[in-house]
């Protein structure tokens, strides 16, 4: 992963990755929607719940570490920017923390990934309507942060992406980055070392996908 998680030139066939990987399809890739954004008018973040649907307290140490991967991403921002930019993002009401805040005493991150994510399937096998991919716990500690963003796994993590009404020359719709952020990074967290996600909502892979689609 890259911080901006670009795709290989059109001209470069990617080696393919050995893991199990699948695409979390975008709002306008789903019949559910007709394959349109889920509001013409209103953008809305393409949030995808998770089969558990858990309520995850994000800890102190939980917390530093959602900072500090956005740190890593998005070097170049000034302190008080940044932190302007991570109270926008943990707000009550924003997509991630399910009208909760640090200052509550009960501040939670909902499991769910975006539109755009690329994650790792446990077996690829069905379980029903969902398949099983790899999470972060949050029962246990944050993992380490590494010291360059290309070592993140983003089958962990994802891009906060949001839909919007803008159509490409392809005939699909934009997707953009979450404003508080250019590298909106999120961590993928449930209350286990794995979760499910719906079977209409992913399409299998063989590599890392770019979370946008700006044409």
């Amino acid at each position: 992963m890259t911080a901006s998680a670009p795709t290989p030139a059109d001209d470069v066939t990617p080696t393919p990755d050995p893991r199990k990987l699948c695409f979390v399809l975008w709002d306008h890739q789903l019949a559910k929607y007709d394959f349109k954004p889920r509001n013409m008018v209103t953008p809305l973040p393409e949030t995808c719940p998770l089969y558990s649907g858990a309520r995850n307290p994000l800890t102190p140490a939980w917390q530093a570490y959602w900072r500090n991967l956005l740190e890593l991403c998005n070097p170049d921002m000034r302190s008080d920017a940044f932190e302007q930019a991570w109270k926008s993002l943990i707000d009550p009401t924003r997509a991630f923390t399910n009208n909760s805040s640090p200052e509550s005493g009960d501040f939670v991150m909902g499991s769910l990934t975006c539109g755009g994510a690329t994650h790792e399937m446990v077996t690829g096998e069905p379980e029903g309507p969902y398949v099983r991919i790899y999470t972060l716990n949050t029962k246990k500690d944050p993992p380490p942060i590494p010291d360059d963003p290309e070592k993140i796994d983003i089958t962990r993590h994802f891009f906060a992406t949001t839909g919007s009404s803008d159509r490409l020359p392809d005939g699909s719709y934009a997707v953009y980055g979450f404003p508080q952020f250019e590298n909106c990074i999120v961590p993928l967290v449930s209350r286990d070392d794995t979760d499910l996600i719906a079977l209409d909502r992913i399409k299998v892979v063989t590599n890392i996908q770019r979370p946008y689609n700006t044409g």
